[in-house]
Order: C-alpha cells, then sequence, then structure tokens
C-alpha cells in the first residue's frame, strides 16, 4: 500500500492559474450578460469558461500524476 504524502503550501502552477483566471473573467463576465442583458454573446462566454474549467482539470491532474512518481 502506497502512503501518500501531503505539502503544504503548493502553489498553482502558471498554466493553472491561467486556465482558472480565464475561466473566472469568462463566467464572471458571461453570467451577466446571459442572465441580465438576454444576449447571445453571454451564453458562449459561459461556454468557453467551461472549456477552460475543463483545460484547468487537466492541467491539474497532469501535475498530480506528475508528482505521485508513478510511470504511465
Amino acid at each position: 500500500m502506497r502512503s501518500v504524502q501531503v505539502t503544504t503550501g503548493v502553489r498553482p502552477t502558471r498554466s493553472q492559474a491561467t486556465w482558472g483566471i480565464a475561466s473566472l473573467v469568462s463566467y464572471a463576465v458571461g453570467y451577466p450578460l446571459a442572465l441580465v442583458a438576454d444576449e447571445g454573446l453571454g451564453w458562449v462566454l459561459v461556454m468557453l469558461g467551461g472549456v477552460c474549467l475543463l483545460g484547468l482539470g487537466v492541467v491539474t491532474v497532469r501535475r498530480i500524476h506528475r508528482g505521485s512518481g508513478v510511470s504511465p
């Protein structure tokens, strides 16, 4: 059985920060446009935010896998 080592103070990488900020901005601009202003562009931005959130997940899983020392 492998033990899991928890490291405190782990900071996000530049790519994680970029994907996270892009997702946050897309949602923050897209939802008000879509719901309040009834703009189609708002829903496009919300969808783009979902894609950015998926990218953040992929980058995070790759980072975790790389740090685990398990070869594919």
